[in-house]
């Protein structure tokens, strides 16, 4: 081998050690960046599984929050009872002595609730006595002339007391209670198709209010109409 074979040799010796020492200094420093992204993704990937058991709880919460609220609003075994009034009012066109103001209406008790309203008793209050004249689906046991709507002891309702007619004209409160033992959950009762006839006076105003209420063993306190019926004619 000649002197520059020998020396070529040498060099390229040189060059591949070099080249050798700059690949294993690459490899060290890629794989100490490497390790520093697989931690840098540990620790990111920690962040993220915490966020995500976070979002989790509160998911849970919410959900555990709104099941609260919805007991609170309609709690297991409750009635919720909404009563109201759907009516009309019928006024002469004239006000002349032997003209009356018929209101004709209906009297709704919805349970909205989960349980039954035992023992249901209504009342409907006149704020005057003396215009308490209410006639409709009401079993009594001699009905009086003047009262229409009479229903036989199936369908319709009957007084608390059996002086309750009497009493009404005194008090102007109507204590009625339906045949049924009970309004069922979710279901719906109504005094239903009844009448005020009132007469009118050629130089007299009207002005008439009656409120409803519903009663039960479980509402002893009573929950009142969510509207009235009222009317002012002058």
């Amino acid at each position: 081998m000649s002197y520059n074979q020998k020396t070529n040799v040498h060099k390229e010796h040189i060059q591949l050690k070099q080249r050798l020492l700059h690949y294993r200094s690459e490899t060290v420093k890629n794989e100490r960046l490497l390790r520093q992204q697989e931690k840098k993704l540990l620790e990111q990937k920690q962040i993220i599984d915490g966020l995500t058991d976070r979002l989790e709880e509160l998911a849970l919460q919410a959900e555990k929050n709104s099941g609260a609220n919805d007991y609170e609003q309609n709690p297991t075994g409750q009635a919720i009872i909404v009563p109201y009034f759907s009516y009309s009012i019928l006024a002469p066109s004239t006000f002349e002595e032997d003209e009356t103001v018929l209101v004709k209406g209906h009297f709704v008790i919805e349970n909205k609730g989960t349980a039954p309203l035992s023992t249901p008793i209504i009342c409907l209050a006149f704020n005057k006595p003396e215009l308490a004249n209410l006639t409709g689906k009401i079993n009594r046991a001699r009905a009086p002339k003047d009262h229409v709507a009479q229903m036989n002891e199936s369908d319709g309702w009957s007084f608390l007391e059996e002086s309750g007619d009497a009493q009404a004209k005194e008090t102007g409160q109507y204590w009625l209670k339906p045949k049924a033992a009970e309004i069922p959950a979710l279901s719906t009762v109504m005094f239903s198709n009844f009448e005020i006839q009132l007469p009118m006076a050629a130089t007299s105003s009207v002005s008439m209010q009656v409120n409803g209420f519903v009663y039960g063993d479980e509402q002893p306190e009573g929950i009142p109409a969510l509207n009235a019926i009222a009317f002012t004619l002058v």
